[in-house]
């Protein structure tokens, strides 16, 4: 019963401030009569809700509220969005340069591959090691000197064995480089046969997109190679 008297009251109430709005003809009248309508049912409402509090009515009489609330926080937000997102009186900034940057584990066909896409992209083109095994990075280092072609190599020096924090900084520091300019992170992905070994594969990936996820500038993109079994 209280739901259908808060419809009431507040199907009322809008009606009247729709009459304000719009003022067409004979408006103060329809006005008037949504108004006495809207008060009707408002002091219905809180004769019910205060004899029927203890059956249970302050649970509807907290819901409605809070209901509400979420409605015009989703409004709000819907609002900013649109501001944020319009092209009026927007005059883009020329970015001129895009400096691609390819995380890698080691010197293999998807990587490769990421590499031949990043290229397309850009002429400054970086391939980046963590360096945590000093004999694994020498190997990276040969198989560079065959696979790399044109592509830079960059080692990152590693004194705690982490891998995701020289990446990070050194992304970082890129970015300082060239403030107004874009960044591109490409990562190459393996895309399993079986649903199951996606478990197996990529969770580097995942930790660096959602380092990286709220950088403006910095794009996150993947390239990915499809194994067979």
């Amino acid at each position: 019963m209280i739901g259908v008297f808060v419809s009431f009251t507040l199907s009322q109430s809008g009606m009247v401030i729709h009459w304000r709005q719009t003022k067409a003809p004979g408006w103060k009248t329809s006005a008037f009569i949504n108004g006495f309508g809207a008060i009707v049912t408002g002091t219905v409402l809180l004769v019910v809700a205060v004899t029927k509090t203890f059956e249970g009515a302050w649970i509807v009489l907290l819901l409605i509220p809070a209901i509400v609330a979420v409605f015009k926080g989703t409004r709000r937000h819907y609002d900013h969005v649109a501001a944020q997102l319009t092209l009026r009186g927007y005059s883009p900034q020329a970015k001129v340069h895009n400096t691609v940057i390819v995380p890698i584990g080691g010197v293999q066909r998807a990587v490769v591959e990421a590499l031949r896409y990043a290229e397309t992209l850009s002429d400054d083109v970086r391939a980046v090691y963590v360096d945590v095994d000093s004999a694994a990075t020498e190997q990276i280092r040969r198989d560079w000197d065959v696979w790399g072609g044109k592509v830079k190599l960059v080692v990152l020096p590693s004194p705690f064995r982490s891998m995701m924090e020289p990446l990070l900084e050194y992304i970082e520091q890129v970015e300082n480089e060239r403030v107004d300019d874009y960044v591109t992170v490409i990562l190459p992905e393996f895309v399993p046969a079986r649903w199951w070994q996606h478990l197996l594969h990529n969770q580097r990936a995942l930790l660096i997109k959602g380092a990286l996820l709220f950088r403006p500038n910095t794009v996150v993109t993947s390239v990915p190679f499809h194994l067979a079994k």
